[in-house]
């Protein structure tokens, strides 16, 4: 999202709900909407429709109920909280310092992928 100008219309609009507005549940978060059209195209883009085509590639169809578990009650009040550091999760204080360096932290639940492309920062 961040390398294809296009994508990253989509992405740049979850970075700017995050940094204006509060981090809580609400019911939207249950039909996988998030904050705005654009930022839920964002998450489906970049989460879900990769979650769907993995478990059928994969034939491990809990990830689908372990994901929406996750995308539906836990990802908005712990990926944005800043008061979590729970390395090696990548959720809250991780989370955010890609929210300020946009170049850094892309891992979704953990580090493994900055680790290799040299893009962790803690």
């Amino acid at each position: 999202m961040h390398a294809i100008p296009w994508l990253g219309i989509f992405h740049d609009d979850h970075h700017n709900f995050i940094s204006t507005n509060k981090t809580s549940w609400s019911w939207n978060n249950f039909l996988l909407f998030t904050d705005t059209w654009l930022s839920t195209l964002d998450l489906w883009i970049t989460e879900v429709i990769p979650t769907l085509v993995f478990a059928w590639l994969s034939t491990n169809w809990w990830l689908l109920i372990f994901y929406y578990l996750w995308a539906a009650f836990l990802q908005e009040t712990i990926e944005h909280n800043d008061n979590i550091d729970l390395y090696p999760l990548t959720s809250g204080k991780w989370h955010l310092i890609h929210h300020k360096i946009p170049s850094k932290n892309f891992g979704l639940f953990l580090p493994i992928w900055d680790k290799i492309f040299q893009s962790e920062l803690r």
